[in-house]
C-alpha cells in the first residue's frame, strides 16, 4: 500500500514534518472542541418522541432495578378491562405475563444513560452521553482510516465527511442508539484488528460487540467484519468470547424477564421485512448516501476491484458495508425518508474509509501517470467543499431543529405540571412517553380508544370525578380527529406550547 498526502516531501522526521504534524494536531483538537460546543448548543437528548422517551423511561426503570412497571389507571377501569394499550405510553408494551408493562426498546442505550446518570445526574446524562459518543464516533472513524492505510490527511478528511453529515448531526442531537452503534461497531472492528498484534484486545472486541448488540440486536451483523478481522487464531477467539459473555448473560436475563423467552425482542416476532422493499431501498441508497456523505461515498462500490490494498482490508470493509446495507434493504422503513438511513450509520465508517482508499489510489495513479505535482491546497479545497455540502443540506433538511423539537416535550410537560390538577387524566399519543417520564398524570393513548370503549372510559372518569384533558399535536387533531371522532364531546382549548395544544372536556 502507499499513501498520497498533500505536500509529502518524502523526508522522515524533518523539522517541516514535525511542524506540520503539530499544526494538524492542534487544528484537530480545536475542531473537536468547536464540534463539542456546537453539539452542546443544539442538543436535546431528553424524553421526547417514541424512541427517545422509550429509552429514557427504560433507563429510569433499570436505575431503579426494575423491568416491569405498573400503568397509571383510572379507578374503576383496570388494565384487564381496558383496550390493551389504553394506559401504555409510547416505548412500552403490555407484559406477556400480565404484570404491568415492559419497555419496547433494547437495553443498551438505557444502560449507557444510567452510567452517565451516576456521574452527572438525570438532567444532563443523555446529553453528555450523546455528545461523548458523537465525538468518539469521529475518533474511531479516524483510527479506522489510519489502521487500514490512509495517511493522516486522508483519515482526517474522512472524519470531516462524517462529522459534517446532516444525518450524523441529526442523530447526534437526540437520545437515539444510532450514533452509539456507529462507535461500538467500529470499536469492535478496531479491537479485533488490533488483537492480531496484541491478543488481549480480543477481550475488548468481545465487550464492544456485546454492548453493540445490546444497543440494537441487528448490530449482530457487525460480527461479520469482526470475524474477518479476528482471523482463525483460537486464542483470539477464546478471548473474544470471554469478553462477550457478560453482555450475553445480561441480554438473556433481561429478555426473559421482560418478554418471557430468550429468542425475541420488544419489537415482536413479526418484523416488517419483504423483498418488495428492495428496489425502492436501493434507489434510496443511490440518491441519499451521496447527499449525506458526499458523492465520494459511491466509490466504495469499487472496493472489490481496488487491488492496491490488502485483501483482508477489502474483505473487512466490503463485508461490513454489505451486511448492513443488504439487511436493511428488506426493511419497510428504510426507503421512506432520508433520516431512516440512520440504520446504516454503524457501517458509515466503512463506507467512508473504503471510498477514500479507492479515491486515494485513483489520485495516486493520476498523479504518477501524468507526472503531476500534487496540489498543496487540495486538502483545504476538499474540506471547503464538504463544509459547503453540509451547510446546504443541513439547512435544507432542517437537521439541527431536532434538538429543539425534542426539548419541546419537556416544556409541554412542565406547562402541564403547573396548570393541570394532579388528578387530571391526559389523552395523548405523541406526548404519552414524555408525559409518563416527566409527570405523574394518568394517561390514555388516544389511538387505543376503541368506539366500544368510549362509554366505559367516560363512566370511569365521571365516577372518579377526574377532569379529562387532551394534549395534542396538530396531526392528532386534523388527521386523527381525536376531539371529534376518537373521544367526542364538548372540548375547549385551555392552553398551548408552540404547536401543541391542550384541551379540556366538559362533563
Amino acid at each position: 500500500m502507499y499513501n498520497v498526502s498533500v505536500g509529502n516531501t518524502g523526508l522522515k522526521n524533518s523539522p517541516n514534518q514535525h511542524s506540520s504534524g503539530s499544526v494538524v494536531l492542534g487544528a484537530s483538537i480545536l475542531a473537536l472542541a468547536l464540534f463539542t460546543l456546537f453539539l452542546s448548543l443544539n442538543i436535546g437528548a431528553v424524553s421526547g418522541a417514541s424512541d427517545s422517551s422509550g429509552y429514557m423511561n427504560h433507563a429510569r426503570l433499570l436505575a431503579a432495578g426494575h423491568i416491569h412497571v405498573q400503568p397509571r389507571i383510572i379507578p374503576g377501569l383496570p388494565q384487564s378491562s381496558a383496550p390493551p394499550f389504553l394506559y401504555v405510553p409510547l416505548g412500552f408494551k403490555p407484559a406477556l405475563d400480565g404484570n404491568g408493562m415492559v419497555p419496547t426498546y433494547p437495553a443498551g442505550l438505557p444502560l449507557l444513560i444510567v452510567l452517565f446518570e451516576a456521574i452527572v445526574g438525570w438532567n444532563h446524562a443523555a446529553d453528555i452521553m450523546m455528545v461523548f459518543h458523537s465525538l468518539a464516533g469521529l475518533i474511531v472513524t479516524y483510527a479506522l482510516g489510519r489502521m487500514l492505510g490512509l495517511s493522516q490527511i486522508w483519515a482526517l478528511f474522512g472524519t470531516a465527511i462524517v462529522a459534517a453529515s446532516p444525518l450524523y448531526l441529526f442523530m447526534s442531537l437526540q437520545a437515539m442508539s444510532d450514533v452509539p452503534s456507529l462507535f461500538w461497531t467500529t470499536a469492535a472492528v478496531l479491537a479485533a484488528l488490533k488483537c492480531r498484534k496484541s491478543p488481549p484486545f480480543a477481550l475488548v472486541a468481545g465487550c464492544a460487540m456485546a454492548l453493540d448488540v445490546l444497543l440494537r440486536p441487528t448490530n449482530i451483523f457487525a460480527l461479520v467484519p469482526v470475524c474477518v478481522a479476528l482471523g482463525v487464531a483460537p486464542k483470539r477467539w477464546i478471548l473474544f468470547m470471554l469478553g462477550g459473555i457478560p453482555g450475553v448473560i445480561f441480554f438473556a436475563c433481561h429478555t426473559i424477564a421482560a418478554y418471557g423467552r430468550l429468542f425475541t425482542t420488544g419489537y415482536g416476532d413479526n418484523p416488517d421485512f419483504a423483498t418488495s422493499y428492495v428496489p425502492e431501498t436501493l434507489l434510496h441508497y443511490a440518491i441519499w448516501i451521496p447527499i449525506l456523505f458526499t458523492p465520494i461515498a459511491v466509490l466504495c462500490l469499487a472496493l472489490p476491484f481496488n487491488r492496491t490494498d490488502e485483501a483482508r482490508t477489502r474483505w473487512i470493509l466490503g463485508s461490513w458495508i454489505a451486511s448492513f446495507a443488504a439487511f436493511y434493504a428488506f426493511y419497510k422503513c428504510t426507503h421512506e425518508t432520508w433520516w431512516y438511513l440512520r440504520f446504516l450509520l454503524p457501517a458509515i465508517p466503512a463506507i467512508v474509509v473504503g471510498s477514500l482508499l479507492v479515491c486515494r489510489n485513483v489520485v495516486s495513479f493520476v498523479v504518477r501517470r501524468f507526472s503531476l505535482i500534487p496540489f498543496k491546497g487540495g486538502a483545504v479545497l476538499a474540506l471547503a467543499l464538504v463544509a459547503i455540502n453540509s451547510f446546504w443540506w443541513t439547512q435544507k433538511l432542517h437537521a439541527l431543529d431536532i434538538g429543539r423539537d425534542e426539548l419541546k416535550y419537556g416544556t409541554v410537560a412542565e406547562w402541564m405540571t403547573k396548570n393541570l390538577p394532579p388528578s387530571a387524566v391526559c389523552l395523548s399519543a405523541q406526548m404519552s412517553g414524555s408525559i409518563f417520564y416527566f409527570t405523574s398524570f394518568t394517561l390514555i393513548r388516544c389511538e387505543s380508544v376503541r368506539p366500544d370503549s368510549v362509554e366505559a372510559i367516560d363512566t370511569a372518569i365521571r365516577a372518579s370525578k377526574r377532569p379529562l384533558y387532551a394534549i395534542l399535536y396538530p396531526f392528532e387533531i386534523m388527521d386523527w380527529n381525536v376531539l371529534g371522532k376518537v373521544m367526542p364531546g364538548n372540548w375547549h382549548k385551555v392552553g398551548s406550547v408552540d404547536d401543541v395544544t391542550i384541551w379540556k372536556r366538559d362533563y
